[in-house]
């Protein structure tokens, strides 16, 4: 009788360490549910955006906008395209110079920049496009 006891105070431990890890079981697969429902805020309003640049991607991934400062005082913004070219340059100066770049897949085409001075900067490669063989 004092086996049949035992037998039976041990098993009643066992029920109650299962009903405790089926209840944290529960309690986990509760919270991973929760955090599969949650969707991305998508779209977002700030006041202000402090920071020292900052990317646009596609689905892809890739790089098609970015911004950013240096230690140097030049400002720039650049547009890249499908390929990853950079085709596009906006920048600005520590010295007041500003300028523009557009590239072709083969690189710079036009500068167009404004000096510090006041002049203005339009240097250019040959514009006509290049013959196909």
């Amino acid at each position: 009788m004092a086996n049949i006891q035992q037998q039976l105070a041990s098993l009643q431990t066992s029920v109650k360490r299962q009903r405790l890890l089926n209840i944290g079981l529960l309690g986990i697969m509760f919270s991973g549910g929760l955090i599969a429902a949650v969707r991305p805020a998508g779209d977002a309003t700030f006041d202000m955006i402090t920071c020292k640049g900052w990317k646009v991607v596609d689905a892809d991934g890739k790089v098609r906008i970015a911004s950013e400062t240096n230690d140097n005082g030049k400002v720039g913004v650049a547009w890249y395209d499908q390929n990853g070219t950079k085709r596009i340059v906006a920048s600005t100066y520590v010295n007041g110079d500003a300028s523009v770049t557009l590239m072709d897949k083969d690189g710079v085409r036009i500068v167009a920049a404004i000096l510090a001075d006041g002049s203005v900067s339009l240097p250019t490669k040959d514009l006509t496009p290049p013959k196909k063989p």
